[in-house]
Parts: C-alpha cells; sequence; structure tokens
C-alpha cells in the first residue's frame, strides 16, 4: 500500500514536471508562457520571491487580464512546486490537490484566493498572502498560484495548458544553510551538451558549462565570471547568470550553467577558468579545466605520417633485407 502511495506521488511530480513551463527558474521562457491566450488570461509577474519572518504575513498583488471577448470568471489554484527532472530550471508542479512537497512546501502557507470575474480585454489585481507561521523553520519555501476558467470542476481537473501560474519562492530567516557545492566544471559541444571533452576537431559551438549542487535549505543565484586563457593569454571572459531577476538553484537539486566560448582559436590548448559567488556571505567557488582543439585535417595528417613512420619502421628494413637477400641469390647463380 505504502508503495502504492509513494508511485502515485512520484507520478504526479512528473507529470507537473512534463507539463509545467518555466515560470521563474528560467524567466525568459516564463515570461512567453505567462504572456500567452491559450488559457484566455495573462498574469505578472510570474515571479515573486519574497523574505518573510516567522510568525509574520505578507501580501503581493498579481494582475489577472482576461483576454478573451466576453466576461469570464477564474478560480484560483494553489500548488507546491520543486525542481524538475533536467537541470535546465523547469520546475515540476505538484498538481495533485492533496499532496505536498516531500519538503519545503509553500502551499500550506498561502491563504485562499477567492475567485474573481473580470469583463472581456480588462484586468484585475488579486491580493494573495503568504502567513508563516511562529514555529516555521527557517529556508526556502516554494509555491505556484495558478488562475483558469472557473467551473472546470476540481483543482486535479485543471491541466497546466489550460491555466497560468505565478511562481512564489520565500525565504524564512533562522536556521538558514547555505551549502553550494560545483558537481562539474568542463567544455562541452552544444550549450545542451551531454559530457563534458578534453578534445574537440573545431572551435565552433563551443561552451563552458557549470553544473551547481544546492545542498542547502534555501534556493541560490550563483553568479560570476569564465575566462578562456592560451598559455599566459586571456581570451575572453563570460558572466553566467547575468540575468535580472537572476536564475535559482531550488535545495536538492542540480542546475547547469553553460556560456559559449567564441574566441577559441582553430587549434591549440585552452584552459577555462572560473570563479563564483553565492549566498548572503558572498562564499566563494572556483575550478579550472583544460581543453585542446585540433582541426580534422591535422589529425588526417597525422594519422599518414603515423602510418609512414611505422612503415619505415617495421616494413622497409624487413623490404631491403628481402632486397638484399635476392641480390646475393643472383650473384651467387
Amino acid at each position: 500500500m505504502h508503495t502504492l502511495l509513494r508511485n502515485r506521488s512520484i507520478r504526479t511530480i512528473v507529470m507537473g514536471g512534463l507539463a509545467t513551463i518555466a515560470l521563474i527558474i528560467a524567466p525568459q521562457a516564463s515570461a512567453q508562457q505567462a504572456g500567452g491566450s491559450g488559457s484566455g488570461l495573462r498574469i505578472s509577474p510570474v515571479r515573486t520571491e519574497l523574505t518573510i519572518k516567522p510568525g509574520e504575513a505578507k501580501s503581493i498583488t498579481i494582475t489577472v487580464q482576461n483576454v478573451t471577448s466576453e466576461t469570464k470568471e477564474f478560480q484560483a489554484i494553489i500548488n507546491d512546486f520543486v525542481a524538475g527532472d533536467n537541470e535546465y530550471g523547469q520546475p515540476a508542479l505538484i498538481l495533485d490537490a492533496d499532496k505536498y512537497a516531500p519538503s519545503h512546501s509553500l502551499k500550506r502557507y498561502i491563504q485562499e484566493v477567492p475567485d474573481v470575474t473580470i469583463p472581456a480585454g480588462q484586468s484585475k489585481e488579486v491580493k494573495v498572502t503568504v502567513n508563516i507561521p511562529r514555529d516555521a523553520s527557517g529556508g526556502g519555501y516554494y509555491g505556484a498560484v495558478r488562475f483558469a476558467p472557473a467551473g472546470q470542476g476540481g483543482a486535479n481537473n485543471i491541466t497546466l495548458s489550460a491555466s497560468v501560474g505565478s511562481l512564489i519562492l520565500v525565504k524564512v530567516p533562522g536556521t538558514v544553510e547555505e551549502n553550494l557545492t560545483i558537481t562539474s566544471f568542463d567544455v562541452r559541444k552544444g550549450e545542451k551538451g551531454v559530457s563534458g571533452s578534453a578534445f574537440f576537431t573545431t572551435n565552433k559551438d563551443l561552451y563552458a558549462t557549470v553544473r551547481f549542487t544546492n545542498q542547502g535549505n534555501v534556493h541560490e543565484q550563483p553568479f560570476g565570471k569564465v575566462t578562456v586563457k592560451k598559455g599566459g593569454k586571456t581570451l575572453q571572459t563570460i558572466e553566467i547568470n547575468n540575468l535580472d531577476p537572476k536564475s535559482n538553484v531550488l535545495p536538492d537539486s542540480t542546475r547547469r550553467f553553460a556560456v559559449k566560448l567564441d574566441k577559441v582559436g582553430s587549434w591549440g590548448k585552452y584552459t577555462v577558468e572560473g570563479n563564483f559567488g553565492y549566498g548572503t556571505g558572498g562564499k566563494l567557488l572556483s575550478a579550472s579545466s583544460s581543453f585542446y582543439v585540433v582541426p580534422m585535417a591535422l589529425i588526417v595528417l597525422g594519422l599518414v605520417l603515423l602510418a609512414l613512420l611505422l612503415l619505415a619502421i617495421f616494413w622497409l628494413p624487413r623490404a631491403i633485407k628481402r632486397y638484399n637477400a635476392n641480390v646475393v641469390r643472383k650473384a651467387r647463380r
């Protein structure tokens, strides 16, 4: 029975992750989805970050716009969200109305939001209040408020494609653990390259990729610079996560940031160095990695020269020996 319930919870989170949109942790995608009219409405902001002390409450205002040609009533659905299965910042909403995030649940602290009726083409401001209890532990809490046309049944029957949401991230002061580590730092082919490499045949489409793992209990916004060097010469310096607002790494998750390397030459050995910071105290992280760019033409030339060298070492002496033996045999006749 416990296994069945656990599997059901996992399926719920996975379904939410597949259907959800990157409302905040990938801000650009979020803005595009929030501005869509497939559900008959637009909302803003798509992301809000708050700091609320235990025992206090704060309210935010979400603007809901009816983009249809008739007056409509919209209902609000409150969900928790967790980090998605990929490392690109797409959150996974927990769609089951009876389920909460295993940790960092904000849903239970968001007060119920009444339905709102909006005339065609007009907007209304909706107040959303987050009430943090006195005994709440320090750390991060994550939830979302979705809006959808009313009359579609319970919250479990409303898919993400039929709704538009705004994510809320809350930091509660207290025992806050900030612990971000670098899982990997390397160079990859393509912005979404699967794995790093130390050898490339072209300098095209190369990306320095850093993967951060958050082992703390609050969301982090890493920042910093990646420097590309050849020998002692600096070729390029690029900032990571320089968006406004910055992207987050949620607790118990790994997120990658990739920056394009467009100053790498056509051949040679190169080094990428990363210096990053995070947290309220300005904690520092650093990493480096070396890679080579060798054009395919040089590889082919090298293979040809190697083949000739092997011929010179192994075949040529035997050929000379056979030739000399034939000469000796002919001379004896």
